[in-house]
């Protein structure tokens, strides 16, 4: 179950991409760091597109050493308008 407003693919393969989820503002396209998404290489550009689609701002980021994710897993700040903050 997600609070994400936007269906991730979910392949369950390595992610190699994390992709951050801002929800923009008039005056800023990162002004609420909401998420952090993770796809394998072969969906990464269809969860770009599906932030984007969700009037949300997508920014690619690359995947901290070490630390294992899989494609369609999300977290969700809790300090983000996602999380409740406003």
């Amino acid at each position: 179950m997600s609070n994400l407003p936007f269906s991730l693919p979910e392949c369950g393969q390595p992610a190699t991409a994390r992709i951050e989820v801002f929800t923009p503002t008039d005056f800023d396209l990162h002004s609420s760091l909401d998420a952090s998404v993770y796809a394998c290489e072969q969906h990464a550009v269809e969860t770009v597109v599906a932030v984007w689609s969700a009037n949300m701002t997508a920014h690619r980021v690359g995947m901290t050493p070490g630390i294992n994710r899989w494609c369609g897993e999300s977290y969700i700040f809790p300090t983000g308008k996602l999380g409740g903050a406003q």
